[in-house]
């Protein structure tokens, strides 16, 4: 993709450049501010303009100060911000390749006419492509690529690089970094309610898997309120989903459904694919958990073959995991075996899919009756998870390998998994 401009031309070669295609002589640009001939050194090169003449000669030709400095086209700002919103939407909906060259090109562009903010942007479009792809170490090294241009970003996207950020953090089992920074974001003051609201919503996650309920859901409470301010329809969209988290663990149900319907709406209608098949997926997470596992299992399989289809990895693996758990619990224990074997590469990116799957595999196991594989799975899970401070799946975990010592006759190792699991309750909070 090529826009317009010569980002390579020196200075004084395009003040003569936009001079003749004007029609005009070196005095009739010149004057009545400046003589022809020391205009004449500044478009040879010889002798550069003083900021004083540049803002001048810009005036002259309708022209910006950093239009004329910089080589850029009237317009040009905006034309690649656009670029980047489209490619950004190739991406929701599967069109990898063509995003990823999109974003490319407007990178180099951006930086060739100094157009940091949008630099800035199209850095974090591609460090977007390596969370598709579920490439979560590539991801944070983009992120940190993207914000060292962060200071002439708006806040929004000072806001979604740290949220995306936290995630890598979060993925790779330093869910006490990525809250830190989350919380040191907002407690410095963002700048709009897209930016607040924003961060707020990366916080519900992982505040949820490390037991902070009362803190997940003051932060839910917080975002609804801020949501009601907020421009952007993707960051409200993304609220939704996330707060339907809160309710779903606190026990309201209708509540989650409501959020997760709603930021289904939003997604859809901005052509966002992706994140409206991750509520999909959300919504099959939930319905597991009321008991409606035949809805559950559609709603999955739905969500599976969509993020498929447009090349969401991360989306893809974790669906296929939650549709395991959907089997397992339908009495199909080989199926959800299989499901799990066929992410387990995948799965293996993130600390907290690495942990549910293998405590899936130990109940799979035990299912099958094969007690001594079920057990050494699940302690396998239980330390991945109390590694990671995931403290509610690791109590979860604590629970089952409980039983199943004590099934087996392990009386005493069943008290300790138990007391282990009690210990992981406890620093939830």
């Amino acid at each position: 993709m090529t826009y317009r401009g010569e980002m390579t031309e020196p200075l004084g070669a395009r003040i003569r450049r936009l001079r003749t295609g004007r029609g005009w002589t070196q005095r009739e640009l010149a004057e009545p501010g400046y003589d022809r001939g020391f205009l004449a050194k500044v478009e040879t090169g010889s002798r550069p303009p003083s900021e004083e003449m540049l803002a001048y000669l810009a005036q002259r030709l309708g022209l910006t100060v950093d239009e004329l400095r910089f080589g850029r086209p009237p317009g040009i700002a905006e034309e690649l911000r656009a670029a980047l919103d489209e490619g950004y939407r190739d991406l929701e909906q599967g069109r990898i390749a063509a995003a990823e060259e999109r974003f490319a090109s407007v990178g180099k562009q951006a930086a060739g006419y100094h157009l940091d903010d949008i630099e800035c942007y199209a850095r974090f479009c591609q460090a977007e492509v390596k969370w598709q792809l579920f490439d979560v170490s590539g991801a944070q090294e983009a992120l940190e690529h993207a914000e060292e241009l962060a200071g002439a970003a708006p806040p929004w996207l000072r806001a979604m690089i740290v949220h995306r950020w936290s995630g890598c953090r979060f993925q790779r089992g330093d869910a006490g970094t990525a809250i830190a920074r989350l919380e040191a974001e907002l407690a410095a003051g963002p700048a709009d309610p897209d930016a607040e609201l924003c961060l707020l919503t990366a916080l519900i996650h992982p505040l949820v898997e490390m037991g902070g309920l009362h803190r997940a859901r003051r932060a839910a409470e917080a975002g609804r309120r801020l949501a009601r301010a907020a421009t952007r329809p993707d960051f409200v969209a993304r609220f939704h989903r996330q707060a339907s988290q809160v309710w779903q663990a606190t026990g309201h149900a209708d509540r989650a459904d409501e959020d997760l319907t709603e930021a289904c709406r939003l997604f859809a209608s901005a052509g966002f694919d992706r994140d409206a098949a991750r509520c999909r997926w959300a919504r099959g997470y939930l319905l597991r958990h009321l008991g409606r596992l035949d809805e559950a299992r559609a709603e999955l399989t739905a969500a599976r073959d969509q993020l498929a289809a447009i090349g969401a990895d991360e989306g893809f693996a974790g669906a296929t995991l939650e549709l395991a758990e959907v089997r397992l619990r339908q009495g199909a224990a080989a199926e959800a075996a299989s499901l799990v074997s066929a992410v387990r590469d995948l799965l293996s990116r993130d600390v907290e899919s690495l942990g549910e799957a293998t405590s899936l595999l130990g109940q799979v196991a035990q299912a099958q009756g094969d007690p001594e594989t079920a057990t050494r799975l699940l302690r396998e899970a239980f330390e991945i998870q109390t590694t990671a401070s995931l403290h509610g799946a690791a109590v979860s975990t604590a629970l089952r390998l409980g039983d199943a010592l004590r099934h087996r006759g392990h009386l005493d190792e069943a008290i300790e998994a138990y007391r282990r699991g009690l210990e992981s309750a406890a620093g939830a909070e």
